[in-house]
């Protein structure tokens, strides 16, 4: 039976169920009980379905135009990338237009997520499955997925608020708040430990009770629940090795404890390797070359089909048909030239982001552009990136590259910040609009630098950007992957690398079980493969592989390492010029002062919100620093 049937059947029923769950209480959302079993949702496989969905569109998941400001954008432009997440972590900064307006400090409430109403829903349909186990006899399987299902989508929506606000109150039942006594009604927040623990609980029973494939794209297996629990077990260990324990544990996990969760973060990595073949790097297009390896990373994030098998937990994108959710990534990324919109090409890239890179012999990335006085002349600008790996060169829009995707190869990434007569004596010239033309040249090329609207850095960020998509707003079709197969192996490879000698499910874990994660993920980029590792070597390869994925503002959290990221920073720019009389370009960094970041160590947590806060004044006390 098709989603977008069983969605038809039984929508006037969800539709009272939504309804039910608008209204809150003074406490933690809790609200009366009666609804789902009076409306008989669980005596039906159709009822059943739908609210699952349900419960997986409730999921906190930060993909293609997360705000800083909100998980789904921002409230007030939503159809805007210039606040994404990337722009705080020296990856990405906005284009000129929006300077003024660019957050410029990590505040602890940025993309933070508290909602009660979501966690009673899945306790409800936790308890009125089970309430009904008996009408599914005849289809245990069946039964126990589902069960399994809703274990996972409440250890996410636990997971994403523990990393936002270390401890919160578990709350495990939906239970009706009329006659209740005071100490039952408000609940206290429980310690951080504590709520990894209960994650962990809940993951355990979701990988037992879910079959090995999903139901349908977008959903959960045992093997994505098993990446969950990786993902939550790694920041509890890096937590307890870089943090420090505050207010009586409810932010913080005991130094004592590292160990412990690195070892639970390797088994559960280690289980959703054991996939039996379900998951695997993409390898598609993949012929060994820098071209095709260039094209294989780039389609990694395109390609919907059964072949990619890389891709393990999504969050489907469709402007049209039965999942009518479009996204607008791509209308806002494209650049000037391959776009209808006025903005266009909003975040480019830091010179620092392109230096974190290893070139494709496995050295340190250079930017060979020389000094101001004596730069390095390049007769195609892409020449500088020669050595560049391909997996840069498929994140990013590199000045004089193919625009990946374009048949036409006319279609060129063209770009220029200014064309001097002669260097360095002769006369620069700089615009501000695409039109301008010195010896009916383009000023600033086809696609530009120095247009307030479009890409300030020069070098445009290009993972998950559909080239086919007209710039039309709002139209966009791209999933956004919020699990891949490659993350698994880095999971693994980080927990592997903290515990070195320590025995795991009877095997003492060494050397090899790190590199034997991390350098299939690293050949795939394009990159020799490493004969040892440490724990630097892995940040960098996470920084690199999952850039622009919404995941490195948790990392650097958890890692502890936001201060040499924002503190007094900026960030510098890279821009090609042209040199009229020689044909040829030259490169200048340039440093985005306008662009100053600062950071304080608070904003490792978020606040408790207010709104909370004033009805249940049991949360306090709140977060250190606020």
């Amino acid at each position: 039976m098709k989603f977008q049937m069983i969605h038809k059947l039984v929508k006037p029923v969800i539709v009272g169920l939504v309804v039910v769950s608008s209204y809150a209480c003074n406490t933690l959302d809790i609200e009366p009980v009666n609804n789902l079993t009076a409306n008989q949702v669980f005596q039906s496989e159709a009822g059943v379905e739908s609210v699952i969905v349900t419960c997986y569109s409730n999921l906190p998941i930060a993909a293609h135009n997360a705000s800083i400001y909100g998980l789904r954008g921002d409230p007030d432009m939503p159809f805007s990338n210039w606040n994404n997440p990337s722009v705080l972590t020296g990856e990405a900064q906005v284009m000129p237009l929006r300077v003024g307006m660019a957050p410029k400090t990590l505040s602890g409430g940025h993309l933070s997520w508290w909602d009660y109403s979501s966690i009673r829903y899945v306790n409800l349909a936790i308890q009125e499955l089970e309430a009904n186990a008996d009408v599914f006899f005849s289809q245990p399987e069946q039964y126990n997925h589902w069960l399994g299902e809703l274990y996972f989508c409440r250890a996410y929506m636990y997971a994403y608020m523990v990393k936002c606000f270390g401890g919160v109150p578990i709350v495990k039942k939906s239970v009706s708040y009329i006659g209740l006594p005071e100490e039952e009604l408000y609940i206290p927040r429980n310690t951080e430990k504590e709520v990894v623990d209960f994650i962990g609980d809940d993951l355990d029973l979701a990988m037992s009770l879910l079959g090995p494939n999903e139901v349908m794209s977008g959903r959960a297996n045992r093997y994505v629940a098993a990446n969950l629990k990786a993902r939550v077990m790694l920041f509890a260990a890096s937590e307890a090795k870089n943090g420090s324990v505050q207010l009586e544990g409810l932010v913080g996990i005991p130094q004592s404890e590292q160990t412990d969760y690195y070892k639970k973060a390797y088994e559960a990595a280690q289980f959703a390797v054991n996939n039996n073949g379900k998951y695997a790097l993409y390898s598609k297009y993949d012929d060994g070359t820098i071209e095709g390896k260039t094209t294989n990373f780039w389609n990694l994030f395109l390609d919907e089909s059964a072949e990619n098998r890389e891709r393990m937990f999504i969050k489907q994108y469709d402007a049209t048909g039965a999942v009518n959710r479009p996204e607008n990534w791509s209308a806002r990324q494209l650049p000037h030239g391959f776009t209808t919109q006025a903005n266009s090409g909003e975040l480019s890239v830091t010179t620092e982001w392109l230096e974190l890179f290893e070139d494709i012999n496995g050295q340190p990335f250079v930017l060979n552009i020389g000094t101001e006085s004596a730069p390095v002349r390049y007769s195609n600008p892409l020449d500088l990136f020669q050595k560049a790996q391909p997996r840069m060169r498929a994140t990013v829009l590199l000045p004089g590259s193919r625009i990946p995707g374009k048949n036409d190869a006319s279609a060129v990434f063209e770009v220029r910040k200014g064309i001097y007569e002669s260097y360095p004596n002769g006369k620069l010239h700089e615009s501000s609009n695409f039109t301008d033309t010195y010896q009916n040249m383009t000023i600033q090329g086809l696609c530009g630098v120095g247009n307030p609207n479009t890409n300030g850095n020069g070098c445009v960020v290009w993972k998950y950007v559909d080239p086919n998509a007209t710039g039309v707003d709002w139209a966009g079709n791209v999933d956004w992957i919020d699990m891949r197969y490659a993350e698994v192996l880095l999971n693994k490879a980080e927990a592997a690398i903290n515990i070195i000698g320590q025995e795991v499910g009877g095997k003492i874990i060494t050397m090899e079980d790190a590199l034997s994660a991390i350098n299939p993920v690293r050949l795939r980029a394009g990159l020799p493969a490493l004969t040892t590792l440490d724990e630097t070597k892995v940040i960098q390869e996470r920084r690199c592989e999952l850039a622009f994925e919404n995941q490195l503002i948790w990392d650097f959290k958890r890692w502890r390492i936001f201060e040499s990221i924002l503190q007094n920073k900026t960030y510098h720019a890279l821009y090609p010029y042209y040199i009229f009389d020689e044909g040829r370009y030259i490169f200048k960094k340039h440093n985005r002062t306008e662009l100053q970041y600062t950071f304080d160590a608070k904003a490792y947590y978020a606040p408790i919100p207010a709104s909370a806060i004033d009805r249940n004044n049991k949360l306090l006390p709140n977060n250190p620093g606020y």
